[in-house]
């Protein structure tokens, strides 16, 4: 069974996702529609990246991915289709396929030349991106769907920038999961580099510090912060069964200023 997932900005309200599917599972057969996440904060291709690298790279051989997020194609931001690790993504050149293929060996090409017979374009992938994975999943090639490409236009802002400035290492949100749970935009073993050995402190609106990193929310009591690293290895700021996100107001993208004592 061939897979095509959906990485979106759509939220989990209106037609959308049903009007894709539906033109999936109607002109494809044997194939599985798998969501992602319709949650991407709208329009943050960097978030939309985070995701995409931590959550799709390790899918089946030939597995094609949809990814619709600040999607439209304009003269400086073509759609295009990348193949890595053996798998197809179908993504604009907005800043988000530079991001989740750093240093990857990749074919790029871009996909001017299919259109759907259509007189208004506001809906990429229903207008797009859907004719193109039908190709991919019965053609499985992509010679037919454009111009080869050497490399990225759009570059955008790393998802894992960070910074010194001074005696604070500063960085950003780069993802809000469900728990409110808060991934940073570096990792553990960037940090411990930062710091050599020094100790930390990351000073907290609810008047509370935190000055050392948790193994697990098992370390603190109930209602306290803690930070801890993720599953991506991204240090995460947490609330032990409550919602750190919520209670301090922190929103994707933005910077949090750590200490270094």
């Amino acid at each position: 069974m061939r897979l095509i997932t959906l990485t979106t900005d759509w939220g989990n309200q209106g037609f959308y996702g049903g009007m894709v599917k539906g033109f999936l599972y109607d002109n494809l057969s044997d194939i599985n529609v798998v969501d992602i996440t319709h949650d991407i904060t709208p329009f943050y291709v960097q978030e939309a990246a985070f995701v995409v690298r931590n959550a799709c790279l390790n899918f089946p051989k030939d597995t094609i991915h949809i990814i619709d997020v600040n999607s439209y194609e304009s003269t400086t931001m073509e759609y295009v289709v990348v193949k890595a690790n053996e798998q197809y993504f179908i993504c604009t050149d907005n800043g988000l396929p530079a991001l989740v293929f750093k240093d990857m060996d990749v074919e790029i090409y871009g996909t001017e030349y299919i259109w759907a017979e259509r007189e208004f374009y506001t809906f990429g992938v229903w207008e797009k991106f859907c004719e193109i994975a039908k190709i991919l999943a019965t053609a499985n090639t992509m010679e037919t769907l454009g111009t080869k490409r050497l490399k990225f236009e759009t570059m955008g802002r790393s998802m894992d920038d960070w910074r010194r400035d001074g005696d604070f290492i500063v960085c950003n949100v780069v993802f809000i999961d469900s728990y409110g749970n808060v991934f940073l935009s570096i990792t553990k073993d960037d940090f411990l580099r930062e710091l050599d050995g020094r100790k930390f402190e990351l000073r907290l609106e609810i008047k509370k510090s935190i000055t050392q990193i948790q193994s697990s929310y098992q370390d603190v009591s109930n209602g306290e912060p803690l930070l801890t690293v993720s599953v991506t290895n991204n240090l995460e700021l947490a609330l032990k069964e409550g919602d750190f996100a919520r209670l301090l107001g922190y929103k994707v993208n933005r910077e949090v200023r750590i200490k270094i004592l």
